[in-house]
């Protein structure tokens, strides 16, 4: 059987006419929200990551600071935006692209110097300070292109007024946050104490102090060399004598390593004790050194057999308040002869 299909008029086909009016915005958030409630597993809006914002912006920040004519506003932004999220350092990105950034346009300071680059550098290097890297992040920045950070800070800071400077480093060594921040700290003094005024400077900026406490409590033989090391070239100094005595553990600390640390640590303890007992020759500072062991630990010095340099360095020591240290029980009676 056939069946007949009857054509529909075309009027039959006609839809409701489209609604081309507006949706209010608060209608569309309400109805956004009310998807994102039904669905968990959604990944939370830009309103509800308040990180997402900081992400993008520093990224964006960090391609502008490639572009000379932009590094100066690019880098005072990042420090705003450091301030402005509550000590959040990396913001997602990894701790060492920041840091890395940032650290390799001081490493490019050796460019010619002028008003623009110096600029550069006071706006990296307050970066800088803002961030506390990863003990690893700081060991492979500080590596890279042979120390070529470390290089060129010291070369920055031999040319200005370096006061600032010392106690910056005082307060790194003081904070102990980092063992790979101390020992470039220690690094840097190294380096930068024989020119020019820099002793006084980073006497003048707390470094004794922080240096021989720490000294005491340390016993890490490569740390404990560098301590004295630069113990030793600040002793060299009557200001640095001075701080070095005023301290009530100075004499014990560095008396204490004698034979303990390494042949290296031995010589610069040594040097150190003569700079003081040779230009400070007080009663005091004789009676002081044999009541914290001083004395019996140079005297067991020269009893081991060390190299002649330090041990005339040790006998120059015993010889100059023999006569007060010989009435000592302590004191070895083949020297009080």
């Amino acid at each position: 059987m056939a069946i007949l299909l009857q054509p529909y008029h075309l009027s039959h086909y006609k839809t409701a006419p489209l609604d081309f009016s507006l949706i209010p915005n608060s209608n569309l958030l309400r109805l956004i929200q009310s998807w994102q409630l039904h669905k968990p597993s959604s990944t939370k809006s830009v309103e509800q990551n308040p990180k997402h914002e900081s992400w993008s912006t520093l990224s964006m920040l960090l391609e502008e600071i490639k572009q000379p004519h932009l590094q100066v506003k690019s880098l005072r932004k990042i420090k705003t935006l450091i301030h402005d999220n509550d000590g959040s350092r990396t913001f997602g990105l990894g701790d060492n692209v920041l840091f890395s950034s940032v650290a390799s346009l001081i490493a490019k300071s050796e460019l010619p110097a002028g008003h623009g680059s110096s600029i550069i550098t006071n706006e990296a290097l307050s970066v800088l300070c803002l961030l506390k890297p990863s003990d690893e992040t700081l060991k492979i920045v500080s590596q890279n292109g042979n120390g070529l950070l470390i290089g060129s800070l010291c070369t920055i800071m031999t040319k200005q007024d370096l006061k600032k400077f010392f106690e910056s480093m005082s307060e790194i060594l003081k904070d102990q946050n980092s063992k790979h921040g101390s020992m470039a700290v220690l690094i840097i003094l190294m380096e930068l104490l024989p020119f020019g005024e820099n002793k006084e400077k980073a006497i003048k900026g707390g470094s004794i102090p922080i240096l021989v406490e720490l000294l005491a409590e340390n016993s890490e033989r490569r740390t404990c060399e560098m301590m004295l090391v630069v113990l030793e070239k600040l002793c060299r100094k009557a200001e640095g004598r001075t701080a070095f005595l005023a301290h009530p553990i100075g004499l014990a600390a560095v008396s204490s390593k004698i034979l303990r640390v390494s042949h290296v640590g031995n010589d610069k303890a040594i040097t150190l004790l003569l700079w003081v007992v040779r230009f400070c020759k007080s009663s005091e500072v004789a009676q002081e050194f044999i009541e914290v062991g001083g004395v019996a630990k140079v005297f067991m010095l020269v009893q081991s057999g060390c190299d002649s340099t330090t041990k005339d360095k040790a006998m120059e020591i015993l010889g100059f308040h023999k006569i007060k240290w010989s009435k000592a029980p302590c004191f070895p009676s083949i020297l009080g002869a």
